[in-house]
């Protein structure tokens, strides 16, 4: 299924990017929005020409080998191809660090790349996530007490915006819809069972934690193409 994703201004003028041709570069933000929120997704390049350029004759194939390819500077590619359990996978470099995808999204259901497959001078961690090698350095030869070390506020620090923004990202409420749910909280103390009582944060977090989380029902195969496909990949994972 196509996704929503950002497209930064800086995409337009990125000097990486200007090296490419045309349409490698269009093909390269059109992969954005069929990538699971990990960056990952299959790589078929008919089912891609389909998608991305419907009206176009386009080879991309030769498109997904350009973009594969190490940058003219430091050899990292923009993606890259790989296999793992027979199906061949593409995952777009840096994810993480240009897209944020809704908390909503499912997680992936393909394996990251290992690190053999890694094209260029960059590395992943064990989950697939890209280390950026010049922060890394910086704290080896930074002594601790002037590295920037991540701290967590406090939960009676945080903002209210901060703090609902927190729930949205917790695992836990993943399936809910907080604004709604923040909403019927809302209407609940206009009642005469809610009032005279307040909008706490216990209140909101003991409200989600009694939301009924809707539950999955086997329907068959998805219509859409690159659900279906989604789908098929689950239920062969499930027969194992």
């Amino acid at each position: 299924m196509p996704r929503t994703r950002y497209l930064k201004p800086e995409f337009f003028s990125d000097e990486d990017l200007a090296e490419l041709p045309f349409q490698a570069r269009l093909t390269f933000a059109g992969l954005w929005c069929y990538a699971d929120r990990a960056g990952r997704l299959e790589d078929r390049p008919k089912f891609l020409k389909a998608m991305i350029f419907p009206y176009d004759n386009v080879d991309m194939e030769k498109q997904l080998e350009i973009l594969n390819n190490g940058k003219h500077e430091n050899g990292t590619p923009f993606i890259q191809r790989y296999e793992a359990n027979g199906i061949k996978l593409l995952q777009i470099v840096k994810w993480d660090k240009h897209q944020k995808p809704h908390h909503s999204e499912k997680e992936s259901i393909f394996p990251p790349p290992s690190p053999s497959n890694f094209n260029g001078d960059f590395n992943y961690n064990s989950n697939g996530e890209y280390q950026d090698d010049e922060l890394e350095a910086r704290n080896v030869l930074t002594p601790i007490k002037e590295r920037s070390l991540p701290v967590k506020t406090p939960i009676n620090r945080l903002t209210d915006e901060e703090f609902i923004q927190k729930l949205k990202e917790n695992p836990a409420y993943k399936e809910i819809d907080i604004d709604q749910e923040l909403g019927k909280i809302d209407a609940w103390l206009l009642t005469p069972r809610g009032a005279g009582k307040k909008k706490s944060r216990q209140r909101i977090v003991n409200w989600l934690n009694r939301v009924e989380r809707p539950i999955e029902t086997n329907q068959g195969p998805p219509t859409d193409p690159m659900d279906r496909r989604m789908w098929e990949i689950e239920q062969a994972r499930k027969k194992k």
